[in-house]
């Protein structure tokens, strides 16, 4: 079974095929328009492993929180194709997926993904048994008030470009209870969403293109420029 995975929250775009026991293949591009990449980087992989759209069996793309512009850039491409195939689509959290970079360590995760306006895309985990449990669910915060809400006795792994864009403050706060992860780990992979859509494919957990969207947390400047509007 070969899945494709879509990931375009962040700048740091990706495609890949993943089966159950491996990357088939994996595109990645730090990239300013998805628009012009995402199809490119599909037809790459395909390329490279010699595939076709008609083998694979679903469709997965991480559905945000992240760049407004690149999800739904992402989460169109992923529902035109599993449309176009009449295959089932899966819709995978950018955090999670970030989390899941860092399987099984001890201590909880903390992903942080740079929202810009001083503000973070963040939530936090724990590994338990296998499986990543949800302590705080996604939210869109200044990086102040997710770190006041953790346990500052506890070791935490913080994962993401917004956790080392505030690295100084963390630390600050946490000292030598912070850990932070190495750099190539601070982007969600199309790797890691497509594994994520498999283990839910097998639990026939999939979604329906008509009612996928993506996880926004917070509105787009255009709703609140329109919301100040006499």
């Amino acid at each position: 079974m070969i899945i494709v995975g879509i990931e375009t929250s962040t700048r740091l775009g990706s495609a890949a095929l993943v089966s159950e026991n491996e990357i088939v293949a994996e595109y990645i591009i730090n990239t300013k328009s998805h628009s012009e990449q995402v199809l490119r980087e599909i037809d790459q992989i395909l390329l490279s492993a010699g595939k076709s759209l008609e083998e694979c069996e679903a469709v997965a793309v991480s559905i945000g929180p992240g760049s407004f512009t690149g999800l739904r850039i992402g989460v169109s491409t992923a529902k035109a194709l599993a449309f176009a195939m009449n295959r089932p689509i899966l819709g995978i959290s950018t955090l999670e997926a970030l989390a899941w970079n860092l399987p099984f360590p001890c201590g909880l995760v903390c992903p942080m993904i740079d929202a810009r306006k001083s503000e973070v895309y963040t939530a936090l985990y724990q590994w338990s048994k296998g499986k990543l449990r949800v302590l705080i669910p996604e939210m869109a915060v200044s990086p102040e008030t997710m770190i006041h809400r953790l346990d500052r006795s506890c070791k935490t792994i913080f994962v993401g470009n917004g956790s080392h864009l505030y690295e100084e403050m963390i630390r600050a706060e946490f000292g030598e209870k912070a850990e932070f992860s190495p750099w190539h780990h601070n982007f969600p992979r199309a790797s890691v969403v497509a594994g994520l859509g498999l283990h839910r494919l097998a639990l026939h957990q999939v979604d329906r293109i008509e009612t996928l969207v993506p996880t926004y947390l917070r509105p787009s400047d255009a709703e609140v420029n329109w919301a100040k509007k006499p």
